[in-house]
């Protein structure tokens, strides 16, 4: 894929210069898992990959037993980290920005400091929104909580960001901020924090390949997080099951994230100032007729409890968040009975837009 990979030993990867790691005892699994759901019994039809099938994307990386592929962190990546922290106090509800401009679309649970939330999942449609060097776009979901200058933050989902990435291809990320953002937290593996356990996948990995034999493009993806019950820490997978743990987030880095009290799901398109933004999702507006295949979406929204068990995102009420011009980018959340549910899989979102000079 391009990238340079180094083997490191599982226990001595970035995320125990942490200082809060110090003394961290690594979690080679999880110790609770959700309960199973046959997600291709709702909809056969569909090309989301497997967790098989993502564990065959990268079966080219081999590194030895006991270590796990690291991505190499180049030149460019530490100008781009320290970009990041000396903007961070130039930020608005998401990534600390270099002197960039960002909207966003999402839904999201109303936000109650007594809600508790232990997890996220959602079947993510992969798109080539394409983005130059001055820009990014992003599929994501967020589980938040604390104060606001405090916010405790775990993101996931797909990005195409050139300048992270050194490529258009969109890719795998993680985002974490335990302080509102400020001064702490990373993506991926810039910092320490995240603890990969995975042994051919880390954060980065293309999503624009092909299904290992059936030589279609990978067009839906699972991803959540959920909170083990007995470690506590903040589990990543792959996958419509869990048995594509990538790694987790350690209960030590973060000072409000007992449990998460806001989930949202959506989009970010940034670009920097006086550049034109960029498209989000596959670039076209979402409208009211919900024709899923033609714009960017995500579907089977929802909410993991603390035993494991899901609960459908929608099922209470859902707040829509928008900083943009709905000519740019727009999102329409349906929740749909059993005559439609093969097809938008109970509860989905359409979103996204062609971004342009108009939305600077």
């Amino acid at each position: 894929m391009g990238d340079i990979l180094d083997c490191i030993d599982v226990h001595k990867q970035p995320a125990f210069d942490h200082p809060l790691l110090k003394d961290h005892k690594i979690q080679m699994k999880p110790s609770y898992f959700i309960r199973k759901e046959n997600i291709n019994k709702i909809d056969p039809s569909s090309t989301k990959a497997s967790s098989a099938q993502i564990n065959e994307l990268h079966k080219d990386i081999v590194c030895p037993t006991g270590t796990v592929p690291i991505r190499r962190i180049t030149k460019r990546d530490l100008i781009f980290s320290n970009l990041l922290k000396m903007s961070r106090k130039n930020q608005t509800n998401g990534y600390p920005r270099i002197s960039t401009y960002h909207h966003y679309v999402s839904v999201e649970t109303p936000y109650d400091e007594k809600n508790e939330y232990y997890g996220a999942k959602a079947s993510f449609g992969i798109h080539k929104p394409f983005a130059t060097p001055h820009q990014f776009s992003t599929s994501q979901m967020w589980l938040q909580n604390g104060p606001q200058d405090q916010t405790n933050s775990i993101e996931t989902g797909w990005a195409v960001f050139p300048e992270l990435f050194g490529d258009v291809a969109p890719r795998t990320f993680g985002y974490w901020t335990a302080d509102g953002y400020k001064d702490t937290g990373c993506f991926n593996m810039l910092c320490p924090g995240f603890v990969q356990v995975h042994t051919t996948i880390p954060f980065g990995t293309i999503l624009n390949n092909t299904v290992p034999g059936s030589g279609e493009e990978v067009k839906e993806i699972f991803f959540w997080v959920h909170r083990d019950k007995e470690s506590q820490n903040w589990w990543y997978y792959m996958g419509n099951d869990d048995e594509t743990p990538i790694g987790y987030w350690p209960k030590e880095i973060f000072t409000h994230l007992p449990y998460a009290s806001l989930i949202k799901f959506g989009g970010i398109a940034g670009a920097k100032i006086h550049v034109p933004s960029p498209p989000m999702g596959n670039g076209i507006l979402p409208t009211d007729d919900y024709d899923m295949e033609r714009t960017g979406f995500m579907r089977y929204l929802q909410i993991l409890g603390e035993k494991g068990e899901t609960h459908y995102f929608g099922n209470s009420a859902v707040t829509r968040k928008d900083l943009t011009r709905p000519d740019c980018y727009d999102v329409i959340f349906r929740k749909y009975g059993a005559a439609k549910r093969r097809k938008h899989g109970y509860n989905s979102m359409i979103f996204g837009g062609p971004g342009g000079g108009n939305c600077i």
